[in-house]
């Protein structure tokens, strides 16, 4: 009886070393952390779609509008989405500011309005910021040129002109440089003119057009004109 009792308890003892062998041999073999890093490798459920690329298609257009129209940009975000925030960013000298945002309909299309303020002109883009399953986006939609009025008139340039050349369209200011080039907005035509003389001497008065300038805008006489300086 003694000696059974003996050999069950060398049995155990045998069988306990060696499950605590297995097991230290298993640990050297497998690194520390190997199976909590792989987890975390391991993409599950709705996370995987952080891989998701997203695109901005807008049209790219080159915008001139007076202060206060209400200008809309469009396009679509891929893959489509629907709510997904856009917004409408406009170049302020080194930095981008955001000017308008919309939500995408759930074609992935949207509509960004946007009342024009201020003068000048500048680049826009359009930008997704991104979203815990999609990257961010972003794509060049052109410029905007804000127009502000200024009272005109026309004369013929056929004598010298004060800067010693005649632009085909020509315009005459009495402050701005020579070679200076003047967008000019009129009955829903746009031309630009470059200075090429000085005038005009009336008060009242921003610019004198040139014959071929006031033609292609079909303006005579003395009018209302919306101008902006280029860049």
């Amino acid at each position: 009886m003694l000696r059974s009792v003996v050999l069950a308890l060398v049995a155990l003892t045998l069988a306990g070393g060696l499950a605590v062998g297995s097991a230290r041999a298993l640990a050297a073999v497998t690194p520390a952390g190997q199976h909590s890093a792989a987890a975390r490798r391991r993409p599950r459920g709705r996370r995987a779609e952080h891989s998701l690329r997203s695109a901005l298609r807008v049209a790219r257009r080159d915008l001139a509008a007076p202060s206060g129209t209400v200008l809309v940009v469009r396009g679509v975000l891929k893959p489509a989405r629907p709510g997904a925030r856009v917004r409408l960013i406009a170049r302020a000298g080194r930095a981008w500011r955001t000017v308008g945002y919309a939500r995408t309909r759930r074609s992935g299309h949207f509509g960004i309005r946007y009342r024009l303020h201020g003068t000048g002109e500048s680049a826009i883009r359009v930008a997704f910021a991104g979203s815990r399953f999609a990257r961010p986006a972003s794509a060049l939609a052109g410029s905007i040129m804000v127009l502000t009025p200024a009272v005109a008139s026309w004369y013929d340039d056929a004598g010298s002109t004060a800067c010693g050349f005649h632009a085909r369209y020509g315009i005459a200011s009495r402050t701005l440089p020579c070679g200076t080039h003047v967008t000019l907005s009129y009955g829903g035509r746009t031309v630009v003119a470059t200075v090429d003389d000085r005038g005009p001497y009336i008060y009242g008065r921003t610019f004198d057009l040139n014959q071929n300038t006031a033609g292609y805008l079909g303006m005579w006489g003395v009018a209302r004109v919306y101008s902006c300086v280029s860049a």
